[in-house]
């Protein structure tokens, strides 16, 4: 009778060949220009408040503390949990910002650009995961991440400040997305058989 540990290993190798021998786009080298492609846009759709040092220093400090500490999620080696991180990520950016885009000052055209680039990326990322692979520590731990974000939106004033800040973490969170996606990508590369 197999222990539960050797259960998990026997799951994640038969995940690990449902996602390596299925048509897996996402994992393309081609697919780096659209990461740089959504980081751009993202940049694009920022917006310019004037605000005081003063201002910053007083609210904007104050919210370091307020978000939890993701960066180890970020560390997976393992194609399926680096697959789900993304797509979370990316679906928590778009729920988000689709809430929030106007009252942020997000420039129209780059935000539906953004958005679309989105969606696409999002697209491409459902065929890589196979239906038993979700994992509701992955998604609860972004999600509550971005819920933080909007604990801060609701409980201050729309300042630049606080505006800045979400747009400062956003692209801290989509950095860290579009790197993991190129580290998979990379060592999906090293892994092929010559």
């Amino acid at each position: 009778m197999l222990q539960m540990g050797q259960w998990s290993v026997l799951l994640l190798l038969s995940l690990t060949s449902i996602v390596h021998s299925q048509s897996c786009k996402w994992l393309h080298p081609k697919q780096e220009y659209l990461n740089s492609q959504i980081l751009k846009a993202f940049n694009e759709t920022t917006f310019v408040f004037q605000f005081t040092v003063r201002e910053t220093d007083e609210i904007c400090q104050e919210h370091r503390s307020d978000l939890s500490n993701t960066e180890s999620l970020y560390n997976v080696s393992q194609v399926e949990a680096g697959v789900l991180i993304v797509r979370e990520v990316l679906n928590e950016t778009m729920r988000f910002y689709m809430k929030h885009h106007e009252s942020m000052g997000c420039k129209q055209q780059a935000w539906e650009r953004f958005q679309q680039l989105l969606y696409y990326q999002i697209h491409q990322l459902e065929a890589c995961i196979p239906k038993a692979s979700e994992n509701h520590l992955i998604k609860e731990t972004i999600s509550e991440e971005f819920n933080l974000l909007e604990k801060i939106v609701l409980g201050k004033d729309n300042s630049a400040c606080v505006w800045d800040f979400i747009h400062s973490e956003t692209r801290r969170n989509l950095q860290q997305v579009l790197q993991l996606s190129s580290r998979l990508r990379r060592q999906r590369l090293l892994q092929r058989p010559q």
